[in-house]
């Protein structure tokens, strides 16, 4: 059991010792408030797997979520995050898909953004996302955003 134990932490450390780490923002362009950021912005905290792909969640805003009216918001009040999975297609491009704990893949977003460095480990990163699942009326809500990003 001790060497079960000695194992599992020299593995944990090693991941930890040289894991990347990610802090997210995405700012609503649309109802961009500053006295109100965070009721529009959600902030997310990742780890990259390596060069390529990164997990994580995001924390949502108390405001209308991505894509939203106010009476779909009023039928998931409740989401307070969603996971993420995020696609390095190159040093700049990335694709991402984002879901809620609950109804997977009916609350199932997709998108893509582009990433550049603006100091040093900031990034500055606007995204589209999409429903992949259409409303009722056949539409697929999407969003722009501004994210800001911070890896370390």
């Amino acid at each position: 059991m001790k060497k079960m134990l000695l194992t599992a932490a020299v593995v944990f450390s090693s991941l930890i010792a040289s894991a990347q780490f990610m802090v997210t923002a995405d700012l609503d362009l649309e109802d961009f408030d500053a006295e109100n950021i965070t009721e529009t912005t959600n902030f997310g905290f990742g780890y990259t797997l390596n060069d390529t792909w990164t997990v994580g969640a995001i924390i949502m805003g108390e405001g209308v979520h991505e894509g939203e009216t106010e009476a779909e918001h009023a039928d998931h009040d409740d989401e307070d995050f969603r996971l993420f999975v995020r696609y390095n297609w190159n040093e700049s491009i990335y694709l991402t898909a984002n879901t809620s704990t609950e109804d997977f893949s009916d609350n199932l977003r997709l998108g893509a953004g582009y990433s550049f460095a603006a100091f040093g480990s900031f990034y500055v990163e606007p995204n589209y996302t999409m429903d992949l699942k259409a409303d009722d009326s056949d539409e697929r809500n999407g969003s722009f955003k501004l994210g800001l990003a911070y890896r370390f």
